[in-house]
Parts: C-alpha cells; sequence; structure tokens
C-alpha cells in the first residue's frame, strides 16, 4: 500500500458503497508530510482529535490511527502529538 493512497485496500470506498467522513479525509491530507496533525473533531463540539501516521508505506507498513481522545484545543491535540513522536523517538528500534 502506498502512504499517497492510504485507502486503496478499500474496495467499498471505490465501489461507492462507503463513505469516508469528511475529517477522515482532512486528516490523511494533513498527514502526508508530517507524523501527527490535529483536526475538528466530527462530533462539531468545539474538540479536537489527534491523528497520527508510523510507517512509510514502502519499506515498513503505514499504520494511521486515528482519535482515541478529543482535546479541548488544537493545541491541547498538537501538544499530545509532541508528546507521542517524542515517546516513539525514545524507543530503541
Amino acid at each position: 500500500m502506498s502512504r499517497s493512497d492510504t485507502r486503496c485496500a478499500t474496495p467499498y470506498i471505490y465501489s461507492g458503497e462507503l463513505q469516508i467522513r469528511p475529517e477522515v479525509d482532512a486528516a490523511l491530507a494533513a498527514l502526508k508530510d508530517k507524523p501527527y496533525t490535529a483536526i475538528p473533531s466530527w462530533k462539531n463540539d468545539g474538540t479536537w482529535e489527534l491523528w497520527t501516521v508510523e510507517g512509510d508505506g514502502e519499506t515498513e507498513p503505514c499504520i494511521i490511527s486515528g482519535p482515541s481522545t478529543t482535546y479541548p484545543s488544537e493545541a491541547d491535540a498538537l501538544a499530545a502529538g509532541a508528546a507521542w513522536i517524542a515517546n516513539l523517538n525514545s524507543i530503541p528500534r
């Protein structure tokens, strides 16, 4: 799967049987050049979601993680992303 098209393994999307939610498309576009991003929550309640990506999709699997929690502001979500990437980089590989 190429990182440039992270949905290529989802034939239901291409057949029209399944629609991508707008915040998922926004997250995929924002993650193109960075490991994490903050997206306004789909709940439209003023909260923000942290989306992350690991792997390049070429030499290792590309894993995109959506929100497991929401944050009260974009700054809070981005701070959580910075903490996530710092922790990820501290793990020996």
